[in-house]
């Protein structure tokens, strides 16, 4: 026997159902990709033009490896792997909540996205085996908020022109 509550719950189940089939984008993926590859452009730019060599390829390799290294090629590629994942998630669940140009809703996403994580910093520099012993500087302090700030409105500017773009191109021709 149906009850009031079983259309709703159904409906609710038809929706993230369908929001999950798109979660699985491969053009999203490839923005979140190529917005990673503008925010790693945007961070070596900020570490040349502050001198704070705050690099957070680095701080993923040497989380996995333990060292730091002269091209971290393991640490770039989680890094174009989150970005590719970012990029799904906003394309799915973010950016048809949002108004305006693409650029402006992937901006929203890029800094909505920082001000989630910022607050872990201190944990990053007290857990980081780098960061304890100075090898790399630490993240909790003003001069890297203000790079990973450009950086994450220079990934989600791009996230969002790219999806905006890509969404106009029909996917079967």
């Amino acid at each position: 026997m149906a009850t009031l509550t079983d259309r709703p719950v159904r409906q609710i189940a038809i929706r993230l159902r369908d929001q999950a089939a798109r979660l699985i984008d491969p053009r999203a993926a490839a923005a979140g990709a190529l917005a990673s590859v503008a925010y790693a452009a945007e961070m070596y730019a900020d570490i040349a033009a502050t001198g704070y060599r705050f690099d957070d390829v680095q701080l993923v390799e040497s989380a996995i490896r333990g060292r730091t290294a002269r091209v971290p090629l393991l640490g770039m590629a989680v890094h174009l792997a989150n970005g590719a994942g970012l990029g799904m998630l906003y394309s799915a669940f973010v950016r048809p909540h949002l108004h305006g140009p693409g650029w402006a809703r992937g901006i929203i996403f890029g800094l909505g996205f920082l001000a989630a994580v910022w607050p872990t910093t201190p944990l990053v520099d007290r857990s980081h085996p780098l960061i304890r012993r100075g090898e790399l500087p630490k993240l909790a302090a003003p001069t890297p908020f203000a790079q990973n700030l450009a950086r994450h409105l220079v990934f989600g500017a791009v996230l969002g022109a790219l999806c905006a773009a890509w969404e106009r191109i029909p996917t079967k021709m």
